[in-house]
């Protein structure tokens, strides 16, 4: 793959897979400016719900500019292998053990890191940095889903519909979304951002990553989280409950909010400039 429009010429990009300890295999992808300082922690970013990479290609430009990247792509994504999606589980508590083996096998044990991430993955995030685990320097969180509730007659056709006609029920899941979820009218670049994620899914995958996230919910397990984050919302996006991530900040005890004004602004070289900037701000303290 191509990914010079995400880096300048002198970065390195490695992309391989790393096996966790259920057989399943992730897709890496390594960033690594020429000139960046050893001393500058490493950014670990795990992307949202079936996002693909090009979503995110201003964000890392920017951050790029300063800070080695390791993109993971969690298990529910095309990319990943999975030599048995029916035995394998897609639960929040596996992407979550999921985070935590990827940080032993790429992060150095004496090594500083940041963890970024979107939707499904600030969850996974948020759950991780409530854990006992290693802690990041801080957490920066992109429109987080603080809970995953979905009509019930999509969770019903999900369950009995064979894998294979996700792709006549795509048409559905793009239709509920455009009309319930998100503002068509001003919208219309995230529209087409979603479905083209929802175009590029592995059904297999999708279904069992749908059905083992329906009933989830973060509740009070976000006030054991100590780590500094940075959480970003945005007013238009209907996708990301607002009301939900403000409740949230307002339960981690140290969490900074700032409101941009779409998820396309979140997701632009204005949201990378916010979170450079927080993070020296983090590392001049």
């Amino acid at each position: 793959m191509d990914y010079s429009q995400y880096t300048e010429n002198s970065t390195t990009v490695k992309e391989y897979m790393l096996v966790v300890s259920d057989g399943v295999s992730l897709r890496i992808i390594d960033f690594t400016p020429q000139n960046v300082s050893p001393q500058k922690p490493v950014i670990l970013f795990v992307a949202g719900w079936i996002s693909l990479l090009s979503g995110w290609k201003e964000v890392l430009k920017v951050l790029l500019a300063e800070y080695r990247i390791l993109y993971l792509e969690s298990r529910e994504k095309q990319s990943s292998i999975v030599p048995d999606v029916k035995k394998t589980s897609f639960s929040m508590q596996r992407l979550t053990l999921d985070l935590s083996e990827i940080i032993e096998q790429v992060i150095e044990p004496s090594g500083e890191f940041i963890l970024a991430g979107s939707s499904l993955g600030a969850t996974a995030i948020l759950e991780y940095c409530g854990s006992d685990k290693r802690k990041p320097l801080s957490a920066v969180l992109i429109g987080p889903n603080t809970e995953f509730r979905f009509p019930k007659i999509l969770v019903l056709i999900v369950s009995i519909a064979h894998p294979l006609l996700y792709f006549s029920i795509k048409p559905l899941i793009k239709w509920y979304i455009r009309n319930f979820r998100l503002d068509k009218k001003n919208s219309k670049e995230q529209i087409e951002k979603y479905e083209n994620t929802l175009d590029c899914a592995d059904p297999y995958k999708l279904k069992a990553n749908a059905l083992a996230l329906k009933n989830y919910a973060l509740a009070d397990r976000a006030k054991k989280i100590t780590v500094p984050c940075l959480i970003l919302g945005a007013t238009t996006d209907t996708l990301h409950d607002t009301g939900n991530i403000k409740h949230l900040v307002n339960k981690i005890p140290d969490a900074k909010y700032i409101e941009l004004a779409s998820n396309m602004e979140t997701h632009s070289e204005k949201a990378g400039t916010v979170i450079a900037k927080y993070i020296k701000s983090l590392m001049s303290e």
